[in-house]
């Protein structure tokens, strides 16, 4: 993949890092990758998933991901949508977030 700003990843583009991860550790050809079946249809493991989960961490730049993101999201369309939603969180400011203490 091109390297690209994580900013300008599309849905679409993290279900394809995605599905090309799992099916990469599935051992299955990507187009055969349904988007809607868990994980654990495909055999995914703990030590699946954490490759998966590096490929993530390389692709959409996040850094630190939630550890449990894969096991709250378990297809690759749940997933997606949830790793999407966090790349383009926008980050509270720390003084934002001090004045919401006072």
């Amino acid at each position: 993949m091109t390297t690209t700003s994580t900013k300008n990843l599309t849905l679409d583009d993290v279900k394809k890092v995605l599905v090309e991860a799992v099916a990469a550790e599935a051992g299955v050809a990507p187009a055969e990758l349904e988007t809607d079946r868990p994980f654990t249809d495909y055999g995914l493991d703990s030590m699946a998933a954490l490759s998966v989960g590096m490929e993530i961490e390389d692709t959409c730049g996040l850094s630190d991901p939630p550890v449990d993101l894969l096991w709250d999201h378990p297809t690759v369309d749940t997933l997606a949508e949830a790793l999407w939603q966090l790349m383009n969180a926008e980050p509270v400011a720390a003084s934002a977030a001090a004045e919401g203490q006072r």
